[in-house]
């Protein structure tokens, strides 16, 4: 099992979600590797948690709005809704 994400890796995952929206391809592309492969460690989703809520970044409207849509999508893929697995 992969080691859980912690508050201690989220200047990483920040510094990834910003190169994820790079207009460079070779800045974005690695990036968006990286978040994918996170993107199913226990704790990604309270890193981004705390992306988007984190006060001291309310005026990186991007990052937190990368942030959100990373947080949604992990959502749909690895949590099932209870009436799908009854």
């Amino acid at each position: 099992m992969a080691m859980a994400l912690s508050a201690s890796d989220l200047p990483a995952i920040y510094s990834l979600l910003t190169n994820s929206m790079s207009g460079d391809e070779r800045v974005r592309k690695p990036a968006e590797t990286a978040l994918s492969q996170l993107e199913s460690r226990p704790g990604f989703c309270f890193c981004l948690m705390e992306v988007i809520t984190a006060k001291d970044l309310a005026s990186q409207v991007d990052v937190r709005l990368m942030a959100s849509v990373y947080f949604k999508n992990s959502i749909s893929r690895y949590w099932r809704n209870r009436r799908d697995s009854s």
